[in-house]
């Protein structure tokens, strides 16, 4: 089993490495400096929020296709012009007196180059890195991003209130040109993964990732599992203030609420990529998708809150399966489709979760105790995995 250090070993591994970790940091500042910028122009919390939605909503329903291109282009060339285009789009965003419509139109374009970014990342990083090392790579990537989420917020506020929303927007413009930059450095050429002169156009070749995975029953198994346990075990996230409310805290107590399944994830991505054997990682994918949404059945009860931070810790680590599900899911598929198969992936996953958080907001405006509604996520959730019938084949069995 490789580790974590080993895996720099790998000279292609370091510098995508490196340069996931700068725009992420980066993407996580800007987030901050959006919501700051926006709402000290307008006062306008809607309009705050709609801009900070550009972080999303194009991947929802633009992923699919967008990702097409991460199979249709050399992915080293993918991931250099996705850098260089967001880089130049928000610096374009920082310019003093920018109409706020225009602002907002450049960072939903500049979060439509997002999805093919991440398709081509996944899609090379079988590539890059051999056999089990694939599987801890690609858990490093997601403890990096959970570690992002647990300190880039709070990092962002403080950036941007010593630097100012504008100056901390051009930050995140120079961590995609550093980023482009590693990559030219590091990443191997290679050529497209579908043959030069394929005559289909773009919707027809998504189209047909689409048959590809709805043609193969374990792909769907993998798709239907990992999206109806996510949205199910994240829904409380879209209610961690008033929950937080009802225990008796404020946002202090909401910012553990949303903590606390970060650090579960975090513990339980450590377990599946570098303690167990690939065997028992096997045996316990779905174990652990039932603990994701089982977890939260207790807050029925209407525990205090370190009850309620244990289960969502718990919560956190069954929905650690994503991460060696999604290696395994990513190595299954023929090269030529991974960069559409992970568009699919990933816009099922946004959907799902947001049509989750929704559903959580609506049920406590309609009178339902935060508490009920964390509980009900959970059993039904639960219900929701448990008709997710198995996979035909054993998980690893049948990779090429």
């Amino acid at each position: 089993m490789a580790t974590y250090r080993e895996l720099f070993g790998f000279r292609e591994f370091r510098f995508l490495y490196a340069g996931q970790v700068l725009s992420y940091l980066g993407d996580q500042v800007a987030a901050v400096a959006v919501a700051v910028l926006v709402f000290d122009r307008t006062d306008s919390a809607l309009l705050s929020a709609i801009a900070y939605a550009s972080a999303w909503l194009p991947g929802v329903f633009g992923g699919p296709i967008l990702s097409t291109y991460a199979d249709r282009l050399p992915r080293r060339a993918v991931l250099i012009g996705c850098d260089i285009a967001r880089a130049a789009l928000i610096a374009l965003v920082a310019v003093p007196g920018l109409p706020l419509w225009v602002a907002i139109v450049l960072l939903y374009a500049a979060h439509l180059f997002s999805p093919p970014f991440v398709a081509a990342r996944a899609a090379i990083m079988p590539e890059v890195l051999p056999g089990e090392a694939y599987i801890a790579g690609n858990g490093l990537s997601n403890i990096t991003s959970q570690l992002g989420q647990l300190f880039g917020f709070v990092a962002g506020g403080v950036i941007v209130a010593a630097v100012g929303p504008v100056w901390s927007l051009l930050g995140n413009a120079v961590t995609f040109v550093l980023s482009a930059l590693l990559i030219a450095a590091g990443i191997v050429h290679r050529p497209a993964a579908l043959p030069e002169g394929s005559p289909e156009g773009l919707l027809a070749q998504t189209r047909d990732g689409f048959r590809y995975i709805l043609a193969d029953p374990w792909l769907r198994t993998c798709l239907a599992l990992v999206w109806v346990a996510s949205a199910f075990s994240f829904a409380p996230e879209a209610i961690a203030y008033p929950y937080a409310v009802t225990l008796g805290g404020g946002p202090a107590a909401a910012g553990l609420l949303l903590a606390a399944p970060c650090v579960g994830f975090l513990l339980g991505a450590i377990v599946f990529t570098r303690v167990v054997t690939p065997e028992t990682r096997e045996r316990l994918l779905r174990p652990a998708a039932l603990l994701s949404t089982l977890a939260l059945t207790p807050a029925l009860a209407h525990p205090g809150l370190p009850v309620v931070l244990l289960l969502l810790v718990l919560a956190g680590a069954g929905a650690s399966f994503i991460v060696p599900l999604n290696a395994v899911f990513v190595r299954r598929v023929a090269p030529e489709f991974r960069g559409r198969a992970m568009g699919v992936a990933s816009s099922g996953l946004l959907v799902g979760q947001g049509l989750a958080f929704l559903a959580a907001g609506a049920a406590v405006q309609a009178g339902l105790t935060p508490a009920t509604v964390a509980g009900l996520s959970g059993l039904l959730g639960t219900a929701a995995v448990l008709t997710v019938r198995r996979a035909p084949t054993p998980i690893e069995a049948r990779i090429p």
